[in-house]
Order: structure tokens, then sequence, then C-alpha cells
């Protein structure tokens, strides 16, 4: 029935005519023109079509505002899990760091402690120096 009415010219068709039409093919991108000529003749289907794109314009402001929400989330969930990866790696690279520090604290403790006997044996400055790594002047502070 729609595709007689297309023949006809907008203002020869019935009320029932123009909105089975403008219906049937609102969407239908190569009878745009048979529906700019309905809407311009008939009120009501001018106002229904201005309805409809605003409509469509608030789906389309909704869709693009869903896929920047869907960014957003994307950008932040990169952004967070770049902070846990960067925390991981500081705090295994800080316990490496205190690990070594502490070995060596520990070292220079154990090197003072053994210096000190040495010392308190009677050793010789060169031989507590030599042996325990520690420098002249930290064995003579003994």
């Amino acid at each position: 029935m729609c595709d007689i009415q297309l023949e006809k010219p907008a203002d020869e068709m019935s009320l029932s005519e123009k909105w089975a039409v403008f219906f049937e093919y609102l969407t239908d991108e190569g009878k745009r023109d048979k529906i700019n000529e309905i809407v311009k003749t008939e009120e009501g289907i001018s106002m229904a079509s201005e309805v409809l794109m605003t409509i469509s314009r608030n789906e389309e402001e909704r869709d693009r505002l869903l896929y920047e929400e869907s960014q957003l989330m994307a950008y932040y969930s990169d952004l967070e899990y770049a902070i846990d990866e960067g925390l991981e790696k500081g705090l295994k690279k800080g316990e490496a760091i205190g690990l070594e520090k502490g070995e060596a604290i520990g070292l220079e403790k154990k090197s003072i402690e053994i210096a000190r006997r040495m010392k308190a044996r009677g050793r010789p400055l060169e031989e507590i120096v030599e042996d325990t790594g520690l420098d002249s002047e930290t064995v003579k502070s003994l």
C-alpha cells in the first residue's frame, strides 16, 4: 500500500496515507525527499518528526557519553594497574636495597667486633686492617 502512496504528490495524499508513508519510510535514506515533502505539508507530522529527531539526537548523545565513560573507565583502570605495578616494582627494589644495606651494616658490625677481639689479643694494626677490611682510622678508634 505505501509504495502506491510514494507515487502521489504529498498534497494529494490523505492524512492517513501521509502518516503511513512517514512511519514506513522514516529511516529509509532513499525516501528522505518524500518524507521531507510530507513533513512540509502536515504540521502534526512535522512535530512528530522534530520529536523523533530530538530523541535520535538524545540517543546519539547518550551513546557518545556512554562511549566516553567507557573510555574513562578503561583509562582509570589502566592507570590503577600501572600504579599498582609501579608500587610493586618500587617495593621490590626498595626491599633489595634494604637487604643490601642491611647486609653491609651487618658485615661492618661483624668486622668491628672481630677487629676489637683481634686488638684485645694484641694483633698488629696492619693485620687487623687486612683481615677485617676496615680502614686503619676505624681500627685505631676501637
